[in-house]
Parts: C-alpha cells; sequence; structure tokens
C-alpha cells in the first residue's frame, strides 16, 4: 500500500512542478520551503517506490513528510490570513498541489502504510527548517532576497519581532515532527518475531508492501506493534518447504547469514546445500534468543518449534558429517541459546485431517453433500496448500509434515525446553448442531475454506499409521483441526485461565479463538480487527518476561 500511495504522490509531484515550469518557475522557486519540501517528497516517495522501506527511504520520508506538514501549517494558518488568498493559495494551480493535495496524502500514508524512522530522527526536519529559515533572514539582510515569506523580512520587522517569528516557527515544526514521527518508546526488552505459514509471505516479499500477511485486511501488525513500543519483525521463509528448510532459513535472516540447510540434509533431500544469502540484511541487530519470542501461524508453528529444537539442541545427523571449520552454529546447539518463548497460532502441532482424510479409503467423499458455491470456491485453497514439486525428495515439503503420522514423529524430535515459555493458541469456525454434530459457520468461514471444512467435521477413521481419528477432532477452522492447535502431543500442558501462573517448561493452550484459518491475519472477506489480539499477546509475554527478571 506504501508504494501505491508514493507512486500516486509522484503523480501529483509531477503534475505540479509541470505547471510551475510553463510558468518558468523552477528556478526563481528554489527559495520556498514549499517548493523545497516537495522536491524531498518527490525525492523520497520515488526511492521508497524503487527501493522499499528501507531505513535510509524510513529518514527521508519523515524528512519530507514533517516539512509538508510545516509548509500545510504555515499556508493555512499565516499566509491565508495575511493575504486572504484562499483560493490562490490551496485550491488553484501548483498551491492546490503542494500545499493541499500532497501534504494530506503523504501525511496519511506516513502515518498509516509506512515503517517510521527511529526516534533519533526526530530533531531533524527542526534542523532542516532552521538552517532554511537562518539562510533566509541572513539573505534578507543583505539585501540578496525579499522575503519569500513576511516573517523573513527582517529589514522591515526589525530583531525583536522577528526573533519572535523564528521561535514561533521552530516551535511548530517541532511540535508538527513530534506529532508525525512519534512512536512509543520500547515498553520490554523482547523482540517479536513473526513466522508465516503455508504459501504466506513476510518483509523480505514484495507482495507484504501491499498486502502484509499479518494484518492482511486491517494494516500491517507489524507496523502497529512497533509504534506502541514492541520491536516486532516478520520473517519470510519458504511457502511451501519443509519444517526443516524453513527453520534453516529462519536462522539466516536472525543472524544475518547465508542459508545453510545442512550438508546431511541436502544430499538426503535432494537440493542444494546453500540457499539465499542475508548477510548485512538480517531482520534484527544483535540476536538474542534469550529475547526472542517466536510467533507461528499455521505451518509457521511447526517451522518454530523446530527452529527451537535445533537453536537449543543443534543436529547431531549434521554436526556428524560435517567439519567443524564448516559446521553451521545453527547446528551447534547449546543450552544457553534457548528462546525466551514460542506461540503458535492455529497451527497443525499434532497434524491436520484436510491432508489425511483424503488418502483415507474408509471415508466416502461422496457421502457428505457439498454445496456448489463452495465446492467451486475451494480451488484456491487446494492449489495454495498443494506442493509444486522441484525435484526434492517427497518428505522435504510441508504438506508431508503436515500429515497426522508425521506430525506425531517431528513432536518425537522436538524437545520442551525448561526454561522456555510456551504457548498455544488454536482456532473453530465450526459449530454445534442439536444432534451433537458439528458444521462450519458460514457467517465467519470463508468460502474458499468451508468444503475442506465440511469434510473435516464429517471425518473419522485411522491414519496409516494406525492413529484413530474421533469426534474430538471434528471442531477445526477450515484447514486445522482445533484439537491439533492446542500443546504437542506429550509435552507438559495446562489448559490457561487469567488466574493461571505462567512457568516455563509448560505449554499453555489458550482460549479457543472463534473465527477461520485466516482470521488470526486479519480475514480475507471475513474481516476481524486483530490489533487487540496481538496488543494483549504482547503484552501478556512482556508481562511474564517483567515477572520472570523480578
Amino acid at each position: 500500500m506504501a508504494r501505491i500511495l508514493n507512486l500516486i504522490v509522484i503523480i501529483l509531484e509531477l503534475i505540479a512542478f509541470s505547471k510551475i515550469r510553463r510558468r518558468g518557475g523552477l528556478k526563481r522557486g528554489v527559495v520556498y520551503y514549499t517548493q523545497i519540501s516537495n522536491y524531498f517528497t518527490l525525492a523520497s516517495s520515488v526511492l521508497l517506490v524503487i527501493f522499499g522501506q528501507k531505513a535510509f527511504v524510513e529518514v527521508l520520508r519523515f524528512l519530507s513528510v514533517s516539512m509538508l506538514a510545516m509548509t500545510f501549517f504555515v499556508t493555512v494558518c499565516i499566509l491565508v490570513p495575511v493575504t486572504g488568498e484562499i483560493k490562490e493559495l490551496l485550491f488553484s494551480g501548483s498551491c492546490l498541489f503542494h500545499h493541499l493535495l500532497i501534504p494530506a496524502l503523504s501525511l496519511i500514508s506516513y502515518l498509516f502504510a509506512e515503517d517510521r524512522a527511529p526516534v533519533q530522527w526526530m530533531l531533524l526536519p527542526v534542523a532542516v527548517t532552521l538552517i532554511y529559515g537562518f539562510t533566509m533572514l541572513y539573505l534578507n539582510a543583505r539585501g540578496k532576497v525579499d522575503g519569500p515569506y513576511p516573517f523573513f523580512r527582517v529589514n522591515r520587522m526589525g530583531k525583536g519581532q522577528t526573533a519572535l517569528w523564528m521561535a514561533a516557527l521552530a516551535a511548530a515544526v517541532s511540535i508538527l515532527s513530534g506529532a508525525a514521527g512519534y512512536r512509543k518508546p520500547l515498553q520490554t526488552d523482547l523482540r517479536f518475531v513473526f513466522v508465516h505459514g503455508l504459501s504466506g509471505w513476510g518483509s523480505y516479499d514484495l507482495v507484504n508492501e501491499f498486502f502484509p500477511y499479518w494484518g492482511l485486511s486491517g494494516g500491517s501488525i507489524i507496523r502497529y506493534l512497533n509504534n506502541r513500543g514492541y520491536e516486532s519483525y516478520a520473517a519470510s521463509v519458504a511457502p511451501a518447504g519443509s519444517a526443516w528448510d524453513r527453520a534453516c532459513e529462519l536462522y539466516a535472516q536472525l543472524a544475518g547469514t547465508r542459508v545453510d540447510y545442512g550438508a546431511a540434509h541436502s544430499q538426503a533431500a535432494g537440493h542444494e546445500r546453500f540457499g539465499e544469502d542475508f548477510t548485512g540484511r538480517a531482520l534484527m541487530d544483535d540476536f538474542d534468543p534469550s529475547e526472542t519470542v517466536l510467533i507461528g501461524h499455521s505451518f509457521g508453528g511447526a517451522t518454530i518449534r523446530l527452529f527451537s529444537e535445533i537453536l537449543g539442541d543443534g543436529s547431531e545427523e549434521e554436526r556428524a558429517v560435517t567439519e567443524e571449520s564448516d559446521l553451521s552454529p545453527f547446528f551447534r546447539g547449546g543450552s544457553e541459546n534457548h528462546l525466551f518463548a514460542v506461540v503458535t497460532l492455529a497451527a497443525p502441532t499434532n497434524g491436520t485431517t484436510a491432508y489425511d482424510l483424503y488418502e483415507d479409503d474408509s471415508f466416502d467423499l461422496s457421502a457428505v453433500e457439498i454445496p456448489e458455491e463452495y465446492e467451486k470456491n475451494s480451488g484456491a485453497v487446494a492449489r495454495g496448500t498443494r506442493p509444486v514439486l522441484d525435484g526434492r525428495a517427497s518428505w522435504d515439503y510441508a504438506s508431508f509434515d503436515m500429515h497426522i503420522d508425521n506430525a506425531l514423529a517431528l513432536n518425537e524430535r522436538i524437545s520442551t525446553f525448561g526454561d522456555v515459555y510456551y504457548f498455544a493458541y488454536p482456532c473453530s469456525s465450526t459449530i454445534k448442531n442439536a444432534d451433537g454434530t458439528v458444521f462450519p459457520d458460514p457467517s465467519i468461514t470463508e468460502n474458499m475454506f468451508m468444503k475442506g471444512a465440511i469434510y473435516m467435521s464429517r471425518y473419522t477413521g485411522t491414519t496409516k499409521g494406525g492413529y484413530v481419528i474421533d469426534e474430538t477432532w471434528q471442531s477445526n477452522d477450515g484447514l486445522v483441526n482445533e484439537i491439533s492447535a492446542g500443546a504437542p502431543s506429550g509435552a507438559p500442558q495446562s489448559v490457561y485461565a487469567d488466574d493461571t501462573q505462567i512457568v516455563p517448561g509448560r505449554w499453555y493452550v489458550m482460549p479457543t479463538v472463534r473465527g477461520d484459518h485466516m482470521c488470526l491475519q486479519g480475514g480475507f472477506t471475513k474481516r476481524t480487527n486483530v490489533k487487540p489480539f496481538y496488543l494483549e499477546l504482547v503484552k501478556l509475554l512482556s508481562q511474564v518476561n517483567h515477572s520472570a527478571s523480578s
């Protein structure tokens, strides 16, 4: 969205400057703060469209937005009252663009669609504005320039009145830049890393700029939390990759290094050992596991749990076949490397019947009636969850790990560490009928999930490995069974309540969220405001951290 809004800003700037150029005012106009601020805006918007929301772009955008806000303030509060030229200054020619439309659109984009610059840059617009102001005062005093604004005519106003004007302008730009760039100070030393699910995306992906995975329909959750003092990041791992591959990619993004899938794993799986290089573009500075909370949605839950295991205990298989000098630190392990907390959201922790029911010959799919509207809309889910085979081993895909037998086997490999806090949030969009059966609620379930949800709400059977699926598995969110999204099989666990004493080394199964599989993303057509949910989540974790530290 930020790119789209800034592209519109660029178009408006080009229109405005073309109007000024036709009047021969491009060179003469450089003495105007308005024109300078719009030059900055054009440059910063072009950079954002090209490079995205990089750190240097954020600073330039903050500078230009603050200067535009000052332009609007001076025009409306000083120039219009002094001259009485409302139409000329706000609604005609280039002024319509430079004094009104572009400042408004640029501010909207910065406040609601862009990442804000760090607080240490808060005084930059003040400094630039004062440099411009004192330069104009000097040129006016020397007779080189007349104005261009009435409060710079020092020879007419006198030094005392000029000093008052400069103090007022300095105060105004300070307030405006503070309002534009304000974000709450850090509320906790924890850092929250969000890991997407199957077919998902994160901050390294271009699509995230237009449709954030975290906050799909209501605005970026990552930006929302950062602006409230909770340092947050969104990882980008393989959309259909196995939990192992995704965990290795997550480590590279956190540590700022090249992805190493491991010599043993890559040889067995039939793909290259090394992947993308994140050197110099890590998600965060100075990754410290003890201050990191991993939050995984859907298959992101399996990803972060396996990540935690490898980070803590390393990989015996990789150590056995790799020279120490060639071994990734990720595979070395070490008890001091434990995370602070692991949080799963609608995760197929114990697998999902969304895959197994199609492979169980005892389950008659034709006996389940699927309304036509749900039949035709289910293709998107099928395409999104089906792996695109690229030559690797069949077990090196997310779809393999999400089968119940395979998920249970993965659970046996993953430890519950005694110094890590664990939370699991199940989701369900099914309702119980009078006869005791369940059915997906169409008012909160996306149409594309309805077909699969109906099958899941009817299915009982036995997996290929002999695991019995009974009626307790029928409540689901369209892709994951409610019972599966709780604690891993065999792990210490408790049902969370408000008075629960939270301790590490135990999974807390949180109250089930009413909604389908996308509800914690903010939904698609069944939109939900998830900002309160995530704010409460990070506050809970921060309180746990505070209690643990005191």
